[in-house]
């Protein structure tokens, strides 16, 4: 998970901000590498080192780093089999959320020698949910976090989501405010063979 992680964030900084900020950012962080195989596991202080160099490089704080990667692999066309396999999901935002706890099964058949994250998902209330995400690196709840606010707007929901981030585990509470607010991005099972 940490070469996917890692490969994933070099697309979105070299896509997003040019190969010149992703070459600073790589001289920055000391890169044993000059690019990042999704399917190796690599040291997680490399993964602390190379979110700390995109925040000073980029002047934003790390989490806006990883938040943003997250939105960007939803709405990136190169990406629209992620997009594609999250809508899967449900036919609307709450389908979508009771799905997610399928997400780490469905991932390691997919990718069976990465470690991924556990998540866990709570229905408080019909419009309100609580998601628990376990996982060594810290980043990922906040990969999440842009990727839940992605999917409320493919869906066309309005959504307020709060982060709490601990040592062991994040908590990511979620209140569907309006279901139907806008327009959902069209979606159909079978891709488009044109």
């Amino acid at each position: 998970m940490h070469g996917l992680m890692l490969r994933s964030l070099q697309g979105y900084l070299r896509d997003t901000f040019g190969q010149a900020v992703w070459t600073e950012i790589a001289h920055e962080s000391a890169l044993p590498v000059e690019t990042f195989e999704p399917m190796l596991r690599y040291d997680p202080m490399l993964v602390d080192r190379v979110t700390q160099a995109a925040a000073k490089v980029l002047a934003r704080p790390a989490a806006t780093v990883w938040e943003d990667l997250g939105t960007y692999i939803v709405t990136n066309p190169q990406y629209e089999a992620v997009r594609r396999l999250l809508r899967f999901g449900g036919v609307n935002f709450a389908e979508f959320l009771h799905s997610l706890e399928e997400l780490p099964g469905r991932a390691r058949l997919a990718i069976p020698d990465q470690q991924v994250p556990d998540l866990a998902l709570q229905e408080l209330a019909p419009d309100r949910f609580l998601l628990t995400c376990r996982f060594e690196i810290r980043g990922v709840s906040l990969i999440l976090l842009g990727m839940m606010r992605a999917m409320a707007d493919d869906y066309g929901a309005l959504i307020v989501i709060e982060l709490d981030r601990r040592p062991q585990e994040d908590f990511m509470t979620i209140h569907l405010l309006d279901a139907r607010h806008a327009a959902a991005r069209p979606f159909q099972l079978a891709v488009d063979e044109r």
